[in-house]
């Protein structure tokens, strides 16, 4: 399996603006074509920043999913012009999952889901908390491990990254030990929430 976390930092403000839109006109057109494993946005770190996690089975699968999506109209012409106009940096990183627990295998064993839009009266978030964390060394996983991942390609290529979920007292007490670490909230369309 290939996992790609890709990250969009958005001008000050316009994270919940972006996610609105998306979660309204967007997930219904992507998932179509890309195999959605979650959707965060950041309370910690770089604010105005989103996390979301595809799964493929490998590159190849990538390279025909994303050409496949590169050819829908609504995407390419509907909802990218408007949507990106606040994305100021995108950045992604390929992964390798290294410990995953029943709720990501279950993701992924459903990744090819076809999402439908939400109603604007839908919840955003979720009512979880999550912590994505860079380690240079392996941790040792734990109770509140959803996954381990090593990064193949991207920034901090050969380190570590978990993804936990818990209160955020105990995913902050987690982040000692971590050179990088953020708590996420998941979209209530995530599939990892």
């Amino acid at each position: 399996m290939l996992f790609e976390l890709r990250t969009y930092d958005l001008k000050p403000a316009k994270a919940p603006v972006y996610l609105d839109n998306f979660r309204r006109n967007g997930v219904g057109l992507v998932t179509a074509s890309l195999p959605l494993g979650g959707y965060w946005m950041t309370e910690s770190g770089r604010l105005n920043r989103i996390q979301h996690l595809w799964i493929y089975d490998d590159f190849a699968d990538r390279e025909r999913c994303r050409a496949n999506l590169s050819r829908d109209e609504a995407w390419m012409t509907g909802f990218i012009p408007g949507a990106f106009v606040d994305v100021v940096g995108q950045q992604n990183r390929f992964l390798k999952m290294v410990h995953g627990s029943g709720s990501v295998e279950r993701v992924v064993a459903e990744r090819r889901t076809v999402h439908a839009n939400q109603t604007p009266e839908a919840a955003m978030f979720a009512d979880t908390l999550h912590a994505l964390a860079i380690h240079r060394d392996k941790p040792a996983a734990n109770e509140r491990t959803i996954a381990l991942f090593e990064v193949l390609s991207g920034a901090d290529t050969g380190h570590y990254i978990t993804l936990s979920s818990g209160l955020a007292d105990t995913l902050l007490a987690g982040a000692s030990g971590a050179g990088e670490h953020e708590i996420l909230r998941p979209l209530s369309l995530s599939p990892l929430r």
